[in-house]
């Protein structure tokens, strides 16, 4: 009897958990859809009702197919004495081993892509990190939203404790004008009005002093109508000579701004990467930028992409998407580096685990951080905030990219020669 609890708890906790993964995995996925934001709601609150629903619908079944007028003591009492299968009713047979054989086949690729494993460490190292401490302790006028200033009273969140990093990162085929090159990167703005510009302002300032190159920002900057006033007070008014780039994302399209925000950081300036390719020449030579906004926004003409012209191979080639599921276009394009956004880290990471949910066709695998696929090295940024303010173990980011040339183990710079993986 010892013998069959202990089984048979462990095979319960083993679907219990592949139960779980299979509706995570679901919500993951139907966020890396192209669809609108309000249809998307629609089905995340389906998804949540049937992961919470089918349990209990289950054991309600389970305990009504028992012997009539026993209690619950008793009932469970005899489903220990029965063989697993012949104790339970067709729903529950078919549905577990749905859950079991999903479990079987993904458990092993989930846990292969948790961060321990799959962040390209070898790639880059961090040069400097700065936590910011609960700036709403120091600045309370900060927050001008009732939603966030309910949610910072939750123990440990972390929305407001923004983390300043310079991150080095080592680039294959890297042209040697290039090395050194500072970029800075932004992600997830989503001026909301819950918080004021100075909030914003000071990370955009912070990134802009690190002696940068260029400044990217890699999507959803404004989600509300009302908000739209934020957009000059945190964008505005920066330093000409540094080239500013951005792509929309999702919640841009969702509240129907596309219009107004491409407008108005044009008109301060920016260049638009999403709506078209770019060439910018700089002190250090020649930066050729490809933007993506898929699956959210397409561009009105897709022409094929020139290959560079022989007195242009020694450029580097940016990749700016808002989602990282574009990861393998970067790599077709011959993208040097490609930023991205979207995943806001998962928001919610446990130790070692990592986060659990991500907005993405490939679940959490590429929540945040450096990632390496021959010839390109994506850059996943935790965002600055979101609509949703909580965060545990996953602080918001401003950071500044400093790229040098990938070496070998020998010591010499890494073959030019793209090898796909």
């Amino acid at each position: 009897m010892t013998f069959a609890i202990v089984s048979r708890t462990l095979l319960v906790l083993l679907l219990t958990v592949g139960h779980v993964g299979l509706w995570v995995w679901l919500y993951n996925r139907i966020n890396a859809t192209g669809l609108h934001r309000r249809t998307i709601k629609r089905i995340e609150k389906c998804i949540v009702l049937a992961c919470a629903v089918i349990p209990i619908a289950l054991v309600y079944l389970e305990f009504r197919s028992g012997d009539s007028g026993t209690g619950f003591s008793e009932w469970s009492a005899a489903f220990l004495k029965r063989s697993l299968w012949d104790a339970t009713t067709y729903p529950t047979k078919i549905y577990g081993t749905v859950v079991l054989v999903f479990t079987v086949v993904f458990g092993p690729i989930w846990l292969a892509h948790r961060p321990a494993f799959s962040i390209a460490k070898h790639r880059f190292r961090v040069l400097q990190r700065h936590v910011d401490p609960p700036m709403h302790r120091e600045n309370p006028t900060w927050v001008s939203g009732s939603l966030t200033r309910q949610c910072l009273k939750l123990p440990l969140n972390e929305i407001l404790s923004v983390e300043r990093n310079i991150k080095q990162l080592m680039i294959e085929r890297l042209p040697e004008d290039f090395s050194g090159m500072r970029i800075g990167h932004l992600s997830d703005i989503h001026l909301t009005g819950q918080l004021t510009a100075d909030f914003y302002r000071t990370a955009v300032e912070w990134v802009m002093a690190q002696g940068i190159d260029v400044l990217v920002v890699s999507g959803d900057i404004v989600d509300y109508k009302h908000a739209m006033g934020l957009l000059s007070p945190v964008f505005g008014e920066l330093d000409p000579a540094i080239p500013k780039i951005f792509v929309l994302g999702n919640h841009d399209r969702a509240y129907g701004l596309v219009d107004d925000v491409r407008i108005g950081l044009c008109e301060m300036g920016w260049f638009d990467a999403g709506a078209l390719d770019l060439k910018l020449w700089t002190p250090r030579g020649l930066l050729k930028v490809y933007g993506n906004e898929l699956p959210w926004l397409r561009r009105h003409s897709s022409p094929e992409i020139e290959p560079l012209a022989p007195e242009e191979h020694a450029s580097f080639v940016l990749g700016v998407s808002h989602s990282p599921d574009q990861f393998e276009w970067g790599r077709d394009r011959g993208c040097h580096l490609l930023l991205c956004g979207h995943t806001h880290g998962g928001q919610i990471r446990f130790p070692w685990i990592g986060p659990l949910v991500a907005p993405s066709w490939y679940g959490s695998r590429y929540a945040s951080g450096v990632f390496h696929r021959s010839p390109t090295l994506m850059h996943v940024s935790r965002g600055l905030s979101g609509v949703h303010p909580l965060r545990w173990g996953c602080t918001p980011e401003a950071t500044v990219l400093e790229v040098v040339t990938a070496l070998a183990k020998n010591g010499t710079p890494r073959s030019n020669v793209y090898q796909s993986t």
